[in-house]
């Protein structure tokens, strides 16, 4: 696991209020003031709360896209997301070492629109090169581990960040890796998609989703990943959905950014 930003513990309560935040925010930010589309997406929310923390935020967006008739939200926003990161990488000088890459997809995962994660460009820039803190693995071992690996299940995350992840993704296949990229197929929130990722792919393959639920929620889809030498698993939805969801899964490095408030 590498991790960037300090650690928190998210109570059954708190899941609660972060997602009626991270949904009434979403409606603020598309211009809905009708206050009945608020109090029906509270209510789902609330009517949710025993399936979980999965269900909770991705069945709430659902609810959320349903009711305002647009099944996208927030296309405008990820189109923006990948330009800046596609600036930015014109700025960086990277090297052979392939660490140097990971940290980069661990630092990128700064773009989310829950509680806490609130994206500002100006920080997206200034904590790009942030060292990660490693827990359960360090550079040296990581290190000799993705030389000897020949497959690679990549779970990506959100929209900005995952002009990162293809610098990892390319740099993994350039060594000989075969890497399969894991996306959605459908929104939600500001992810990257299977069709977006698919119209990008050039030296890897791109897996669907069957929905828009974390690739750990899907017993197939684990069983697939079980195959693979290494999982490469981006942000904290797909870690929180693997902790709720307990695959069994040993073969997993999760890259993710924590905030510090």
């Amino acid at each position: 696991m590498i991790l960037v930003g300090g650690p928190r513990y998210v109570s059954v309560s708190d899941c609660l209020l972060c997602a009626l935040e991270s949904r009434f925010s979403e409606l603020r930010r598309l211009g809905i003031s009708d206050v009945r589309v608020f109090a029906d997406l509270g209510k789902a929310v609330m009517d949710l709360a025993s399936l979980g923390r999965a269900a909770v935020f991705i069945e709430s967006f659902n609810s959320m896209v349903r009711m305002i008739g647009n099944a996208d939200p927030h296309a405008d926003e990820k189109a923006m997301l990948e330009r800046v990161a596609s600036e930015l990488i014109g700025r960086l000088r990277l090297g052979d070492d392939v660490l140097d890459y990971v940290r980069l997809a661990a630092s990128a995962n700064s773009v989310d629109i829950h509680e806490g994660y609130d994206f500002r460009v100006e920080d997206f820039v200034d904590r790009i090169l942030e060292e990660p803190i490693w827990l359960g693995t360090d550079p040296a071992s990581l290190r000799s581990r993705l030389g000897n690996v020949r497959s690679v299940a990549y779970l990506v995350d959100n929209a900005g960040e995952f002009q990162f992840d293809l610098l990892l993704i390319r740099k993994l296949s350039s060594m000989g890796v075969d890497v399969v990229v894991y996306a959605r197929s459908r929104p939600y929130e500001v992810d990257v998609t299977y069709d977006y990722v698919a119209s990008l792919a050039r030296n890897f393959r791109v897996r669907a989703l069957p929905g828009n639920y974390s690739a750990f929620w899907y017993g197939d889809v684990v069983n697939e990943l079980a195959g693979y030498d290494l999982v490469i698993s981006k942000g904290l939805d797909n870690l929180e959905t693997f902790m709720e969801r307990k695959p069994g899964l040993d073969n997993v490095l999760f890259l993710f950014r924590l905030s510090a408030r």
